[in-house]
């Protein structure tokens, strides 16, 4: 890794942190408990404008085509909401709820972790994918031990949230850098547990995991057919 490599990924990781942290840092009285952490983010995104300009908008996936990320995202997350649907699981429609629990930490989270961190890592300091996903991972996944009651509440909920974060950088990338597409797929898995009530914490139950790892299979398998059928395209055009 070159010098001018390395300070650029010292940088964005000390702003990363610093963004995803500086709300513990300040007394409760000084702050709202809610949406304070996400107006810390957005902030952060912004300040980045005088130094990339319109890159940021590639860097971070928000150029990407929205109707392909949502239009494919729908169709990955499809099992999870077919088996909910058909499902004798109590439904509760709260639309607070979806838009605190769902929308919100659906685009921002993916905005944070995949757009900021992941995208510049690559896109700016030159780091590979597994690398970049695997920080990525580490860090959305201790960003979520504060959902378990106990240890070991608290260790479930950072493997499986630090798995997901693993999957959604990967989709990110191999989609060429697509946040609407992991935008769709957040938001909805996450509305499934508000509306199905299934649990508090990213763990769930049994049944929901099941669904959870059919999304995660298929979201895979159609991404690598996908990717093959545009390899062979590509070299019988050449």
């Amino acid at each position: 890794m070159t010098s001018r490599k390395l300070i650029y990924s010292v940088l964005i990781l000390v702003v990363f942190y610093v963004a995803t942290h500086i709300s513990s840092w300040i007394p409760p009285q000084y702050r709202s408990d809610y949406g304070f952490s996400y107006m810390i983010w957005m902030l952060t995104i912004a300040a980045c404008w005088p130094l990339l300009g319109k890159r940021l908008f590639s860097i971070t996936g928000l150029s990407s085509s929205a109707r392909v990320g949502v239009l494919w995202g729908l169709v990955f997350v499809s099992p999870m909401l077919l088996g909910f649907a058909l499902s004798d699981a109590p439904a509760q429609f709260a639309p607070s709820l979806l838009v605190t629990k769902a929308l919100l930490p659906g685009f921002l989270e993916e905005l944070m972790f995949r757009g900021f961190l992941v995208g510049m890592l690559i896109r700016v300091a030159g780091w590979r994918l597994l690398p970049a996903a695997l920080i990525n991972a580490v860090v959305f996944g201790i960003g979520h031990w504060f959902q378990g009651a106990t240890v070991t509440e608290a260790l479930m909920a950072s493997v499986f949230t630090g798995i997901g974060g693993l999957w959604f950088a990967w989709l990110f990338v191999v989609w060429q850098h697509n946040l609407w597409l992991v935008v769709t797929l957040h938001t909805v898995m996450n509305a499934c547990w508000v509306t199905w009530q299934v649990d508090t914490t990213a763990v769930g139950d049994q049944f929901a995991n099941l669904l959870r790892l059919s999304t995660i299979i298929l979201s895979v398998v159609l991404t690598l057919l996908l990717q093959r059928r545009r390899t062979t395209t590509d070299l019988e055009c050449k």
